[in-house]
């Protein structure tokens, strides 16, 4: 009889739970993108948060009565009033367990204090994902929200696939929420954060704001941020053009770096290989031709010189990102420069080598 009874409350609490799951999964909204912007016009400073939700009449028929917009936006002091207001608004709870982009307005990504403020309140929900994309938009968040009507639906669905048809990294090297909360815990590693802006009526990626030692320390443009992709290994393409209107890509990407120290002064050598196919040429010449391997050797090499100086000099950072592994190159640098990753971004001396190997002359 005991067992009999046992059975059956374990039925019945099973049941109930189920029934609870279904009651609330009517009751949540999954949103795919968040915007966040803040307001500074009031007595006091004001989050304004928007959501992009999935057009659900395009899933099912009997989605067709939701009541939940595909665009909401709603002001709060941080980010917990905001989830209460929209409780108390809809009738809903949020769920991020579908979240695919949060979206930072560039304007207010220099207030490291709400940053943290952020990060503190995302790592403790679980639903958000630490691969959750981060973007930036140059003007407001829920402006970059708004374009629907040119994304066909929904700007969230829209940029997640706009970030997956990006074939030229060797993985999703897109900064992310948990690259973020990284950077805020050890503020060594160098984070590119592509900045969203309006372009006949959709969003696209226009540069990209550089985090450094958990500071935003300003924009690089999208070329000079695939120089810094190149130089850290981490894309599988790259398309350059030499000075005589020549396009090549450039394949079979392989970088290897090496700290050494000099008088003291720490320098990272990056040697550049690869794979080079003429894309557009205006040579016909083929001894030219086979002069543009040495050509275009040449001008990269000067290139990403000249642009890791100029990031060096005008924002302090070494834009190989070699911080992160001097402790397994060269043991002596690293006592040297222990928790001072800006120090050594500000000391060590960039130096370029490539090895391209041109396939298709004519």
């Amino acid at each position: 009889m005991r067992k009999r009874i046992a059975a059956f409350s374990m039925a019945v609490s099973i049941s109930m739970l189920c029934g609870c799951d279904s009651v609330e999964l009517e009751q949540r909204s999954f949103p795919l993108a968040m915007g966040i912007d803040v307001q500074t016009e009031q007595p006091e400073e004001k989050l304004v948060v928007s959501f992009d939700f999935p057009d659900l009449k395009q899933i099912s028929e009997k989605s067709k009565t939701s009541d939940t917009p595909m665009e909401f936006s709603l002001e709060g002091k941080d980010l917990y009033h905001v989830e209460k207001s929209y409780e108390n608004n809809t009738n809903r709870i949020l769920d991020y367990n579908h979240l695919k982009n949060i979206i930072l307005s560039e304007e207010n990504f220099n207030d490291m204090r709400l940053l943290r403020q952020l990060l503190e309140s995302w790592e403790d929900r679980p639903g958000v994902a630490g691969n959750t994309s981060l973007l930036l938009s140059e003007g407001k968040a829920a402006e970059i929200l708004s374009l629907t009507e040119e994304t066909e639906g929904s700007v969230g669905k829209y940029l997640e696939e706009m970030l997956e048809s990006q074939k030229d990294f060797k993985s999703d090297k897109i900064a992310t929420i948990g690259d973020l909360m990284d950077q805020w815990h050890n503020q060594d590693e160098l984070i590119l954060i592509p900045v969203l802006t309006e372009q006949g009526e959709r969003p696209v990626i226009s540069k990209y704001g550089v985090i450094s030692n958990f500071q935003y320390v300003g924009d690089i443009s999208v070329e000079e941020a695939m120089e810094v992709f190149l130089s850290q290994n981490l894309l599988k393409n790259f398309q350059y053009e030499c000075e005589d209107g020549t396009i090549v890509e450039i394949t079979d990407i392989c970088v290897e770096k090496q700290i050494t120290e000099e008088e003291g002064i720490p320098v990272v050598t990056v040697s550049v290989d690869g794979k080079g196919s003429i894309c557009q040429s205006n040579q016909t010449d083929k001894r030219q031709q086979y002069q543009l391997e040495q050509q275009l050797e040449k001008q990269l090499e000067f290139e990403l010189t000249e642009t890791a100086g100029k990031l060096q000099k005008e924002m302090g950072i070494d834009m190989t990102n070699s911080y992160v592994a001097l402790g397994g190159h060269n043991r002596n640098l690293y006592e040297t420069y222990r928790n001072m990753p800006e120090t050594y971004g500000k000391a060590v001396q960039q130096v370029f080598q490539t090895d391209i190997t041109i396939l298709n002359f004519q």
